[in-house]
């Protein structure tokens, strides 16, 4: 062995045995850190820490600072690679809520159907029955009309007496926003509460699912959809596979003529479209509010609303009042010039066809239906003509009552 091959085998010795040595320090059962304020566990270079299990790669903290889960190389802050062998179910990834030593208390008396809020007491005129009581702080009342907001301080509890179990929030500068302190603002993008019910911009939810959307008018704050066949195409920018959506979205402020000739500024709105239309707007599809019922039922009514804005409505409509625009009204009939049928024209009419002059066939109605507004107007027609009748049959009586005095004398 050369000079040269002798010292390198020495520098490697001496390094394994101070490896050895400093892994002999740390004890897999528990370590003293005997008052370090700043413990270490990692690499001092600038190196990937990688970690291990049955001597298999589970998870690396790269030098960057960046966490991958079964990924080397995270493309984020943080990256899980899901990968189940073929055939075999596997769970992803889990948040579970433990009442652990006590430290999270749970009311013994907490009703799972009520989810969505802290409830202290339920309206008693809708329930049925006495109200229901949780650990929450804040009463649940019907209506849902109480506050929200998205800035909170980490330091103050959320949600009654629970915090969250998954919480996706932005850090802002302290003292930006009224009401909030500082120094730990968050503004909250999401969150999911113990309870079940979930916020979207909002941090404290007040339903299973409560979202907060845009002030911008003709903003949607939801979109349930699915893809329209057909509409698919590559952004040749980002390389995007993008499609025009079938979906139905709600949308919180309006302007006028937002989304349909028939809003007003203001407005909120609940839109639909097949996304086939011009710039995704709807082409032929329809919406439907119908009860959900057997194919063979045909006594289960309901709503649709075609692609032009009319409506079908199969079913009893009970309301107060209706108002209907009129295209035509009949007070023309009072015009001096305004030809009425002598009575025998009409009797003949009447034989011939069985129907009044001017209204619509039997036959008709039937397969057509009638409009409520010129059924109206034309009814109205009726009636007017039948009180120039009976004008003329008054004046014909008082004639013939002169007529009468005459002979008498």
């Amino acid at each position: 062995m050369n000079k040269k091959l002798f010292k390198i085998a020495i520098l490697l010795l001496f390094l394994g045995a101070a490896t050895i040595t400093n892994a002999q320090n740390w004890s897999l059962s528990g370590n003293n850190l005997n008052g370090v304020s700043t413990p270490k566990l990692g690499s001092t270079d600038n190196f990937d820490f990688k970690f291990y299990s049955n001597d298999q790669f589970r998870m690396n903290l790269t030098k960057t600072g960046w966490l991958g889960l079964n990924i080397d190389q995270p493309r984020g802050w943080m990256e899980v690679n899901y990968c189940p062998p073929p055939g075999i179910s596997q769970t992803g990834s889990i948040v579970t809520l433990h009442k652990c030593n006590g430290n999270v208390t749970m009311a013994t008396n907490f009703t799972p159907d009520f989810i969505g809020g802290a409830v202290t007491a339920i309206d008693t005129s809708l329930s049925g029955g006495g109200g229901e009581g949780s650990g929450g702080s804040a009463p649940f009342v019907i209506p849902i009309n109480f506050a929200t907001g998205n800035i909170t301080n980490i330091l103050s509890p959320l949600y009654g007496t629970e915090s969250p179990m998954f919480w996706v929030r932005k850090q802002i500068p302290p003292g930006i926003w009224p009401g909030a302190s500082g120094p730990d603002e968050f503004d909250t993008k999401f969150i999911v509460m113990p309870d079940g019910s979930c916020g979207i911009n909002i941090a404290q939810p007040r339903a299973a699912l409560d979202v907060r959307g845009s002030n911008a008018p003709n903003r949607p704050a939801a979109i349930f959809g699915s893809r329209a066949l057909g509409t698919g195409y590559t952004d040749p920018v980002t390389g995007l596979y993008q499609y025009y959506t079938q979906q139905i979205h709600l949308v919180p402020v309006l302007k006028t003529n937002g989304y349909n000739r028939i809003t007003q500024q203001g407005d909120q709105g609940l839109f639909f479209t097949d996304g086939k239309g011009a710039s995704g707007a709807n082409s032929q599809s329809a919406l439907v509010i119908a009860p959900w019922a057997a194919s063979g039922d045909s006594c289960v009514g309901g709503m649709r609303m075609d692609r032009n804005g009319n409506i079908e409505f199969r079913g009893d409509l009970r309301t107060t009042k209706v108002k209907v625009d009129a295209n035509w009204w009949c007070d023309f009939v009072f015009a001096p010039d305004y030809k009425l049928r002598p009575l025998a024209e009409v009797e003949s009419y009447i034989n011939k066809n069985k129907h009044l002059p001017d209204m619509p066939s039997e036959v008709e109605v039937l397969e057509n239906g009638i409009d409520v507004a010129d059924m109206q107007a034309l009814q109205q027609q009726k009636i007017e003509e039948l009180t120039l009748y009976i004008i003329q049959l008054q004046k014909q009586m008082e004639a013939m009552k002169l007529e009468l005095e005459d002979l008498k004398q």
